[in-house]
Formats: structure tokens, sequence, C-alpha cells
């Protein structure tokens, strides 16, 4: 790894128009695609069983922030997100290498935001020390429920003891900025629990919370359940009991709505994803890993075995001018999809992201940033939106009311896919 390092550090890249705003990321993502086991409700890139392919990923992760790096020199970083899989389950140690690798490439902020996804099995003291060594100071946590029955049918790999011995190790070590995952809408799943997940875990004074409803998604063992008559999805009155439920146990207890799914105490917004719905460019590195960069989306190739292997084979020019970055994207081997994103996609992607976050869509803002009026974009029945209490407006913002939080897919449909056109 460290001759082909500074092999491509000598390489000497120039991109045209490289200060220019479209270029420019502050946030970037790694991609840990290892997991102990694969939850049977998991779409995510995510892999088990093939831990044995960990230190050439990890190789081919630290090669490919060295090309980027080399591409798009003086980035300042303001947030790092390793994410997955579970990066957690691997060694302590590829952390802090590529965290190395990453301050050797980029100029990271004073204070930047470093946040590690991590399995409550995965936080022992030793690790959160090394994980605060290296340079992580915030911690995502997968909690999930802290029932042991709903955590045994949702195919976790810790129960209610250890999720709690995890939350203690973080207290114990002053690692104070952490955020809990809790998921709500889950088969048989009751308001009585939920309310004692939410109630005992603000006692370990979490920064953050996100809160993610249950999904059957396609090609997952639990949409063949389903299919299968196996299992059946809650029922929709329970679920809007449990969704309230949690939005008054966090709105009681200092925790801010900032974004739909995501809650935070003043001050400790995610940093890193409020760049994703400030629909902001972002660099995504590893097998999978999406990137939004220059108005373009791109992916890496999602199988791990395949992106270390063409990790090994990208070819780095010499005295290479970039005239087009669209072309560029097509040049690199260990690139699997892109696609550029049009007006018309970016006035819409505005709008839902505007609408995700407590601060809403500004009509100001909207015509500032497209010198377009937003009317045109909106429903033709948005009217039936605010009658039925799914959305408030003033003169120039509009929100979502909690209600309309809570059916906010069918509002977002009617933007993206008007009815009658």
């Amino acid at each position: 790894m460290e001759n082909t390092a500074k092999k491509i550090r000598k390489t000497k890249i120039k991109m045209e128009n490289q200060n220019k705003p479209e270029n420019f990321f502050e946030s970037i993502y790694v991609h840990i695609p290892f997991c102990e086991i694969k939850c049977p409700y998991c779409d995510f890139n995510a892999y088990s069983d093939v831990d044995h392919l960990t230190e050439n990923l990890i190789n081919s992760i630290e090669k490919e922030i060295v090309y980027w790096g080399t591409l798009f020199k003086n980035q300042k970083i303001k947030s790092i997100f390793f994410g997955g899989g579970t990066p957690s389950w691997i060694e302590s140690k590829y952390i802090q290498n590529i965290i190395k690798i990453i301050k050797e490439n980029f100029n990271l902020n004073k204070d930047i935001e470093i946040t590690l996804e991590s399995n409550p099995m995965d936080l022992t003291k030793t690790k959160i020390d090394d994980y605060l060594h290296a340079g992580i100071n915030r911690f995502s946590v997968g909690i999930q429920s802290l029932n042991d029955k709903t955590l045994k049918f949702i195919g976790r790999n810790h129960n209610r003891k250890e999720a709690l011995k995890a939350l203690k190790n973080l207290n114990d070590k002053k690692a104070n900025n952490f955020s809990v995952d809790i998921m709500f809408g889950i088969p048989y799943q009751t308001v009585a629990e939920i309310k004692e997940t939410v109630e005992t875990l603000i006692k370990f004074n979490p920064t953050h919370f996100s809160s993610y409803s249950f999904t059957i998604e396609p090609n997952t063992p639990f949409h063949k359940f389903v299919k299968e008559k196996k299992i059946k999805e809650l029922d929709e009155d329970i679920y809007i009991d449990i969704f309230n439920t949690i939005y008054s146990i966090l709105k009681n207890n200092n925790y801010i709505n900032y974004e739909i799914s995501n809650w935070a105490l003043k001050g400790y917004e995610s940093t890193h994803n409020t760049n994703y719905w400030d629909n902001n460019n972002f660099l995504g590195v590893g097998p999978g890993a999406h990137s939004y960069i220059n108005e373009i989306r791109f992916s890496n190739t999602k199988s791990p075995k395949k992106y270390i292997e063409q990790i090994e084979k990208c070819k780095n020019n010499n005295n290479l001018q970039i005239h087009n970055f669209n072309e560029f994207i097509k040049t690199i081997n260990f690139i699997y999809d892109h696609e550029i994103i049009t007006k018309d996609a970016k006035q819409k992607e505005y709008i839902i992201f505007s609408l995700r976050k407590n601060t809403g869509l500004s009509k100001s803002g909207f015509k500032k940033e497209f010198n377009e009026n937003i009317e045109k974009f909106l429903p033709e029945n948005l009217n039936n939106f605010i009658d039925y209490n799914l959305i408030k407006t003033d003169e120039d913002i509009i929100k979502l009311t909690d209600k309309g939080k809570l059916l906010s897919n069918e509002l977002f449909r009617e933007i993206l896919y008007p009815s009658g056109k």
C-alpha cells in the first residue's frame, strides 16, 4: 500500500476550474460493507462471512482516498462518516488507518465531525479508547429496540443487556456525543414497548436519536416472509400511535425534530447528514459508495471482491487535464454507474429535502437558487394538504406538520409524479 500511495501522490493531476464551487465537497462517506450477520430486513450493500477480504479491502479504500485526494487538492473536510455494513465489526486499527490516510490527503476542519456507525456488541471500552484516539468524536449506535423478543425477531446480534452495556461504556469513557437508532412499526411491536425503549435510552443522555420506520424491502428475507404470510405488517392504527408516542416523548425531553427521522439536542444535529439534506456535494469511498460532485451522482462497484480488483488495476495518468467531469467519470474503472442530475431533478430534490427539515421550504430561497417561482413545481392539490393539516404555510415558508411527517411519502409522490400529468 505504501509504495502505491507514494506513486499516486507524485502523480500530477490538474483539474480545470478546480476551485469552482461545483467541484467542491466538504463531506466524505466511507463504506465498510462487513457485518457479523446480515439482518433479514436489510437491503444495504452489506455482507457477512467475507472477513477474509478485510485487509485487502481496507488497502483498496485507502488507495481510493489517495486517488481522490490527488485529484481534488486542498479540499477542506467538515465531516467523515463511516457507514456500512458495520464499521465497528472490523478491527479498530483499520478505522485508525483510514482516518490517517484521509488526514494526509485532505485538509480537516478543526471542528470536524467524525462519526462511526456501531453495533452495541462492538463497543467495548478498549475499542472505544481506540476510536477516540483515532479521532472519532461521534458514535451512531444501532440499538433498534430494547425488547429482546423484538431484537430476536428482526435478527439483531445483541440483546437488551448488551445494548445498555454499550451505552454505559460510552458514558464511562466520556464519549458523550452519540446517537441511537431506533425502529418503529416492526410487526408485533406495541406502544408500551416503544415507550419503554425510548424512555430508557434517554437515561443514558444520547445527544441524538434517529427514528426509522421499519419497511419491508424487496429481495430481503422479510419480504419473502410477508409474501408467504408467515408474518404480517403492523396494524396502521398501532403504527400511528407508536409514531406519535416517539414524537411526544422526544419533544418533551428537549430533542428537536430537525429532520423527519432525526432528533437532536440543540447544537448536536448531524453535520454529515445535514450536508445530504442541504443537497450539497459529497465524496463516497468503498464498495457501493455513492458520491455527488459537479451535479453528477456516481457509485462504486458493489462487490467487495470486484472493487478490490478494479482498484488494483486503476491507472493514474500524469498531467491529466480534465475538461469534462462527466466524461472523466466514465474512464474510472471502479465507478459502476453515474447520472447527470438535471435542473428539473435538482429542483424537485431541493423541495423534498427542504420539506424534510424543520426549517421548511423557503419560496424566496428557491427563487434565489433557481431564478424561478416555486409555485409551478408544487402539486395543484396543495390546498388539500393544507386542509388536512399535513402542511402549514406562511408568506414564505412551507412546512410539514407532525401529521404531515407521518404521511410525507404521499406528498412527496405528488411532487415527483403529479396526478393527472
